[in-house]
């Protein structure tokens, strides 16, 4: 995804001028460097939750760096339907939008080497829950939504509202804490119980790993730099990689993620990346990076991520460059 820079807009290189003032009649016909390097960040870890179910969370196996407030199809057990056999039991869950309606059934075991008859089966009061316990009252008790996606063999549809971070300052913060503070979430379910919604909200938190991605451009035999220029450039990149994440790493990671899907409740970012100027993500212009690349995987959820603005493709990563088309070539150029 590349974006164009006009006359009266600051300079990509960072002077403070104008572009018209600045570097408006450099030729770009030329590739920059013979070794262009990207960020690239993608989703290693993902859950997906209930709001009200965040203080059973167990966040201790994994460090979540961005949470988004999603809106899925309501989900309730339908208590009628429960059938028990002395091998499994059966149970459907009923999937409400503003548009469908409509149940799913499932089968399922409690233990391999039980009579299913013999236990003890409850539903709590708004059918989210199924509590089963043995004869010497051990048991479990079955969330309706995890248990949905991890027993359907589709996916269901997870509209992104807002995007944030859960990484804070050194890292120390994580998202239980940022999320029970944060009065976005409190705002938008007061406006969907305002409007009536039938769909109801969830939590998604998303673990980011960063790798260095390049591209070695020998085709183009001449390039802007020299060849000191080039090698230094280099240099520079691979003896501090990207290979551990940090703030920078999250801040242009949450960044692309606003801008591509624009969610409803985000009001920052959502016109203005790649910005030069942004102290946020400073180094990745510092270091002449060319480009970004932001990949998630919700099928690790089974999910659709989508917002009104943007439907996810597996296939199709958010791809950023990190300069003007009329500036700087893209990395990725080569492909087209």
């Amino acid at each position: 995804m590349a974006n164009k820079i006009g006359r009266n807009d600051l300079c990509f290189c960072g002077s403070g001028l104008k572009y018209k003032r600045c570097c408006i009649n450099k030729k770009q016909e030329k590739r920059k460097y013979l070794a262009e390097f990207a960020l690239h960040t993608y989703s290693s870890h993902a859950s997906i939750f209930y709001p009200n179910d965040m203080g059973n969370f167990d966040f201790s196996n994994f460090k979540y760096h961005i949470y988004m407030i999603n809106l899925i199809p309501r989900l309730t057990f339908v208590k009628d339907t429960l059938r028990v056999a002395e091998e499994a039991i059966s149970v459907a869950v009923r999937v409400q939008t503003e548009t469908a309606d409509y149940v799913e059934d499932f089968n399922f075991k409690f233990k391999s080497s039980i009579d299913h008859r013999t236990l003890n089966i409850e539903f709590d009061k708004p059918l989210r829950s199924i509590q089963i316990t043995d004869s010497q009252g051990k048991g479990t008790i079955f969330r309706v939504l995890p248990f949905y996606l991890r027993n359907t063999p589709g996916k269901i549809d997870c509209e992104i509202l807002y995007i944030g971070q859960s990484f804070g300052k050194e890292g120390e913060r994580q998202a239980l804490d940022r999320l029970k503070s944060h009065s976005t979430l409190q705002e938008i379910q007061s406006d969907l119980l305002f409007n009536g919604t039938v769909r109801d909200l969830a939590i998604s938190l998303w673990e980011f790993t960063p790798k260095l991605f390049s591209l070695f451009d020998g085709k183009s035999k001449v390039y802007d730099v020299s060849e000191s220029e080039d090698i230094q450039h280099m240099m520079q990149i691979i003896k501090d990689p990207p290979l551990h994440i940090n703030k920078q790493i999250i801040n242009i990671t949450e960044a692309a993620l606003i801008n591509y899907f624009k969610p409803e409740f985000n009001d920052k970012l959502k016109n203005n990346f790649p910005d030069v100027n942004h102290s946020g993500y400073k180094e990745y212009y510092d270091l002449d990076y060319n480009s970004l690349i932001v990949e998630i995987d919700p099928e690790t959820i089974s999910a659709n991520m989508y917002t009104k603005e943007k439907n996810y493709n597996i296939l199709k990563p958010i791809q950023y460059g990190l300069h003007p088309e009329n500036v700087r070539k893209s990395m990725f150029e080569i492909f087209e």
